[in-house]
């Protein structure tokens, strides 16, 4: 058939990659999660490429405005995707309403949707992900405070092999100080995933522009997925604003760290520090003990080695 060009390489690139996770994506999410093109392209040339390229064709499926891996269920992944963003619409309500709880505590200065929910990928069974950013010396606490309602009422996700018995559980499971935003010492080598969780954060509010800071500081991501910008605080996700309570100081950080280092589960501990999958420090509270980002590359780059 020829060579082909980088704008189909550059489309195919991105189909596989979503085509992982069994996810059907529109022309404009194809555009905007474009892998390491060459240049960045415009939405139009995208378009005429998917109509016009007989490669392609033989490659990828469409349906109803997405597009699949050729032999992927189109009918059934692009009813799946429905289903999943109208449980995660239903997740970000939720999660709005218990947002202002947030704004009581001065420490945190920034908090946003991640993982699944980023994505509107949710199911019945998802947690409610989320990141926070920190004030420099309040990182212990500022856990500690928020972790507590939640665990006291049931809406933590359960660990170990019993069903969580809440439903939308709150998983806080990366928080950041306000020093610690930059994530590419974070990064396996050719770190697709965290790329991608870079630019899907969905701000749920920010205090003093955290997030601004945050994208200037992963600008290496950039690099991979150029035409993706982080994301803004949507008025729809602001949650109301509450005067924040006087509950934190800093004399008694060192306290509220002991209790939770002193309860992290067993697992946590002995990874603690070892990569980058679970990190306890006083500027990071990491704790992804299962990471799948290695896996995913090694998938990838064989769907990679495979259709390109």
């Amino acid at each position: 058939m020829g060579q082909q060009t980088d704008l189909e390489l550059s489309v195919m690139r991105t189909i596989l990659w979503f085509s992982m996770f069994k996810s059907a994506i529109t022309v404009f999410e194809i555009w905007k999660w474009m892998i390491t093109p060459e240049r960045r392209y415009a939405l139009s040339e995208v378009y005429s490429i998917l109509e016009k390229s007989s490669w392609l064709q033989m490659k990828v499926d469409s349906q109803a405005g997405f597009y699949v891996l050729k032999g992927q269920d189109s009918p059934a992944l692009i009813q799946d995707r429905q289903e999943k963003f109208l449980d995660a619409e239903r997740k970000f309500k939720r999660l709005r309403r218990v947002a202002s709880f947030f704004y009581l505590l001065p420490g945190v200065r920034a908090v946003g949707a991640v993982n699944t929910l980023a994505w509107w990928g949710t199911t019945p069974q998802s947690d409610i992900d989320l990141y926070v950013v920190t004030r420099t010396g309040t990182i212990w606490s500022s856990r500690f405070w928020l972790v507590l309602p939640f665990l006291l009422t049931g809406q933590r996700p359960e660990h170990g092999t019993e069903p969580s018995l809440s439903k939308d559980p709150f998983c806080f499971s990366f928080f950041a100080t306000q020093e610690t935003l930059a994530l590419e010492e974070l990064c396996v080598p050719r770190d697709y995933y965290m790329a991608f969780w870079v630019k899907s954060i969905v701000p749920l509010f920010d205090r003093d522009e955290s997030f601004t800071q945050f994208r200037l500081e992963n600008r290496w991501a950039t690099r991979m997925l150029p035409n993706a910008h982080v994301r803004t605080p949507h008025h729809g996700h602001l949650p109301k604003r509450l005067p924040s309570l006087p509950i934190q100081w800093k004399v008694a950080e060192p306290l509220f760290r002991y209790i939770q280092r002193t309860r992290l589960p067993v697992e946590l501990r002995e990874l603690a520090n070892l990569d980058s999958r679970v990190v306890v420090t006083d500027e990071m509270l990491k704790f992804h003990e299962n990471d799948r980002r290695a896996e995913y590359r090694e998938t990838y780059e064989e769907l990679l080695e495979r259709h390109l």
